[in-house]
């Protein structure tokens, strides 16, 4: 059941199956993968702001990381087991 992380569920335990790139020099996918969102991490959404839920504060690799919306939806995400 693949998901992107914008749309998963709140404190609870994701495996990240990859990540969007719109082209091969892309920066965000590139920030990304070098904050940890890597294939096979496992990650959490730790908070959510009000309202809008923009930005979200996500838990990988020990520390928490914050990421907008349109970040997020470009990390796909699975149940982790």
């Amino acid at each position: 059941m693949a998901m992107t992380l914008s749309e998963s569920p709140r404190s609870t335990a994701l495996r990240v199956t990859g990540v969007k790139a719109n082209d091969s020099d892309d920066i965000i996918a590139r920030r990304l993968m070098e904050l940890g969102f890597i294939p096979g991490a496992v990650i959490e959404i730790r908070q959510e702001a009000p309202l809008l839920k923009d930005p979200m504060a996500i838990l990988v690799r020990g520390m928490v990381v914050a990421l907008r919306r349109y970040e997020a939806d470009r990390v796909s995400v699975e149940p982790a087991r």
